[in-house]
């Protein structure tokens, strides 16, 4: 598919241009590390060895960038042409002449390399997952390996190591050179997994977070050709026998020995296909689809001549369809019809093809929602006899030069008609999608963008109404209560939806709302967990920012490094906690008397210089201390980690108290007095709506736990922290998982379902419940991305509904355009 191809073209331009930069970036970054070291070292061994590396790499740096880049070019290219291609020889091809000893160099290399692969993945592990499962999507494949992504680190790390071992000859040198190399590399491969990931989202191909076979798979494919040469075989007159497998196809496209999928492709969707390729290709569409110019000639109109010059193929048109709405926003002063851009398929914001809906087609398609509110709602399976569209051009009666109208109407058609048959969302909900055509139609005339922007409030509407109820028994009390909330949206939409599209934006808002009730008040336990954690996280954000309100205050004060930390790790925590209380209660009382304790701390640790002041603190301590303990026990210390703090800091005091500084030669110290003034500028308030989060937050799990205590509630915790080198948690992956979704926990041979019930306001926690156990399960942001990486949970919906009927109409556009050369051959 030449799509594939030129999107994977434009990742390997990206890759080799931005390889390019990065190893003239780690050669940089490695001279100035290791001058900075030789620097620090004096003399000796390793003065001696920094001096040789630093004078080899500086000496060296155009051979070795031309010759790592030569060499990671050479692997990207045969990568391209091995991407899931089995060409490795099987056992039964192996005999004793074909193997050999491995040498001890192979060894070091395999051990090195190996060593510094799996670091790389640790720092770009979100990333580099990423493009792992879009390059397995994109061929097809529901099983990710990383061997098969042609920019993988262990082709990165190999062309380091073996361009070392050419220019440089000390073994110490090059092992040195190779670790500051490795420094740069893990520093900023991260960024250079992301470009690349950004060529394959501005072509409108995002990862899912679960690797699941696709709707249409290989032999999903081949069956969708037989198909379709049996359906060209019956238009051209040809003799065809189902009995005796269909014609004979070239090519390898179609086989009679592929195994029949669960359900066959909609054969409804075929002429649709065949019949917009026809008008694309200005032959006339079968039905009456075609145009004709002034002169009787068919398919000369100017909607279709500006088809036939801005698009090469079909599948190639179907896709921009679905994925220029990246190249630009929507002009927010433009009028109701200020968004039909003539020139949409070479990277504008909406399908030029389609002009602005005449008022007298708005009305009739509003007549055809009118009888669809009126009509009876008897919540049946849905089938594909509901589907009106295909026959819905002809009521309106619109006249041949509507090319992109009918076309719009044949596009949203198949789309339906794909959703209606997706055996993932139960019948019930199909039946209540199956009411929405209609709208959803009029929707996609009055916004033609809605096609392209997954952000869109109709298309969000339909892909929560096909997820909401996946794997609920529609028996069971909220399975009823959901299909009753759906159905009654529905009908708001069918009755109040004219021309402004807010109505689904207001109504998924409120299923939103109705799913986060429904899930978060399953049972008193499911109840406290979430306030638990809502807690939690308060506390976390909170603490967060106090604490660098704290550091602020501290940062031109010169105060003991041990009673820094105290403050920072220890005593935030009880001003937060202080605080919290203080807004229960509405006083202020026990908070103001824990801020107090921080200017009398940093004032006991100063120098004292004058015998009165030594005194004072004599009197201070024995109080400080104890307000100190009392303060920590609050925030649900241990008797142990008490003593353990203040022991810390009695030699300051111990020292301080010794100290007999004359007052002549001592620095001036702030007073009390002085630091009293300092620290009123601490803010601890509570509000953590008008904090503003600079990175992941991140609540520690000892938080969770006390906060889970105070409920009287118990969890399974999975709290941990991102890996060193690893990026942030990206947004759009966890974006991606929503109140409701339902993941598969998966441990050895076995998948345990479960719902995603409640996400914490910065998306730091998640909360799951599997469906046969009633203690929640509790997840960070890092350690559910982990999971999600591993495979270790899943999402039982590789993609939202909308997308996966784009992924299977793709399959239909493919099968069309390839089975129309060997038709004609034919």
């Amino acid at each position: 598919m030449q799509l594939v191809k030129r999107v994977f073209q434009l990742a390997k331009d990206r890759a080799l241009i931005k390889f390019s930069a990065l190893a003239r970036t780690m050669v940089l970054d490695a001279d100035a590390a290791m001058a900075l070291d030789m620097a620090e070292v004096r003399a000796g061994f390793d003065q001696r060895l920094l001096g040789m590396a630093l004078q080899v790499l500086r000496q060296e740096q155009a051979g070795f960038i031309a010759g790592i880049d030569a060499r990671y070019r050479d692997s990207v290219e045969r990568g391209m042409r091995t991407m899931y291609t089995d060409l490795r020889e099987g056992l039964d091809r192996l005999s004793a002449n074909t193997l050999s000893l491995i040498d001890d160099e192979t060894v070091n290399r395999q051990l090195e390399v190996g060593h510094l692969v799996q670091r790389l993945r640790d720092a770009c592990d979100e990333n580099l997952g990423r493009l792992n499962i879009m390059i397995a999507q994109m061929h097809g494949d529901a099983d990710v390996h990383e061997r098969e992504n042609p920019f993988r680190p262990y082709l990165i790390a190999r062309a380091l190591y073996e361009s070392l071992k050419e220019r440089v000859q000390d073994e110490e040198a090059s092992k040195l050179l190779f670790a500051r190399l490795s420094d740069s590399l893990a520093q900023h491969l991260p960024n250079y997994y992301a470009s690349i990931c950004e060529v394959f989202d501005a072509n409108g191909i995002q990862a899912r977070l679960l690797a699941r076979p696709t709707k249409l798979k290989r032999h999903q494919r081949d069956q969708l050709a037989q198909q379709l040469a049996a359906l060209n075989a019956t238009n051209a007159g040809l003799n065809y026998s189902p009995a005796a497998g269909g014609p004979a196809v070239t090519g390898g496209t179609a086989s009679a020995a592929a195994p029949a999928p669960s359900a066959e492709f909609n054969p409804r969707i075929l002429p649709v296909l065949q019949r917009m390729l026809e008008s694309l290709q200005g032959g006339g569409a079968s039905g009456g689809a075609g145009s004709v110019d002034s002169d009787g000639n068919p398919g000369t109109g100017p909607e279709v001549s500006a088809l036939q010059a801005q698009t090469g193929e079909f599948q190639e048109f179907v896709w921009n369809l679905f994925n220029q709405a990246q190249a630009a926003a929507p002009d927010a002063h433009a009028g109701d019809m200020g968004t039909y851009p003539a020139d949409s398929l070479t990277g504008a914001t909406a399908p030029g093809w389609m002009t602005p809906p005449s008022a007298e087609v708005l009305q009739q398609v509003g007549s055809f929602q009118q009888l669809a509110a009126e009509s009876e709602d008897d919540g049946g399976t849905a089938t594909g006899g509901q589907n009106r569209q295909f026959v819905l051009s002809e009521d309106l009666g619109l006249p041949q030069q509507a090319q992109g109208q009918r076309m719009a109407i044949d596009l949203v058609a198949v789309l339906f008609e794909l959703i209606l048959d997706d055996e993932q969302i139960p019948a019930g909900v199909r039946a209540r999608i199956a009411r929405l055509q209609i709208p959803f139609l009029k929707a996609a005339m009055l916004e033609p963008q809605l096609l392209q922007q997954a952000e869109h409030p109709a298309r969000q509407l339909l892909n929560r109404i096909g997820s909401a109820a996946l794997g609920l028994d529609p028996a069971s009390p909220i399975a009823q209560r959901l299909d009753g909330e759906i159905g009654r949206l529905v009908k708001r939409i069918l009755k109040e939806f004219e021309q402004d599209t807010a109505v689904f934006s207001d109504c998924l808002q409120e299923l939103e709302r109705f799913l986060a009730a429904e899930l978060a008040n399953t049972d008193a336990e499911t109840t406290g967990s979430i306030q638990a954690a809502e807690e939690a996280e308060k506390f976390s954000t909170v603490l967060r920012n106090t604490t660098e309100s704290l550091r602020g205050i501290l940062a031109p004060l010169e105060v003991d490094r041990r009673v820094k930390d105290f403050i920072e790790q220890v005593w935030a925590r009880v001003l937060v906690r202080a605080a919290s209380q203080d807004a229960a209660s509405g006083s202020a009382a026990l908070g103001q008397q824990y801020r107090e304790v921080l200017p009398e701390l940093v004032w006991s640790a100063q120098e004292k210089t004058s015998p009165e002041d030594r005194s004072a603190l004599m009197r201070m301590l024995p109080g400080l201390v104890k307000r100190l303990r009392i303060g920590m026990l609050m925030v649900h210390m241990s008797e142990e980690e008490c003593k353990a703090a203040l022991d810390r800091l009695v030699p300051v005091h111990t020292q301080v108290l010794r100290s007999q500084g004359a007052a002549e030669n001592a620095r001036a110290w702030p007073s009390l007095e002085d630091l009293r003034k300092d620290f009123s500028r601490l803010a601890t308030s509570d509000d953590s709506a008008a904090w503003m989060l600079t990175e992941p937050l991140q609540v520690e799990q000892e938080v969770l736990e006390s906060a889970l205590a105070d409920r009287g509630v118990t969890a399974d915790l999975a709290i941990s922290r991102p890996s060193a080198y690893a990026a942030a948690p990206s947004a759009d992956l966890l974006l991606q998982l929503q109140v409701g979704s339902a993941v598969e926990f998966r441990l050895a041979d076995t998948a345990v379902p479960a719902r995603l019930i409640w996400v914490s306001k910065h998306h730091s926690l998640f909360i799951f419940k599997l469906d046969q156990q009633t203690k929640p399960m509790v997840y960070s942001a890092a350690s559910l991305l982990q999971a999600l990486q591993s495979g270790k949970i899943g999402l039982v919906e590789y993609a939202p509904a909308f997308d996966r009927a784009v992924d299977a109409l793709m399959m239909g556009a493919e099968a069309v355009q390839s089975a129309r050369p060997r038709l004609a051959a034919g």
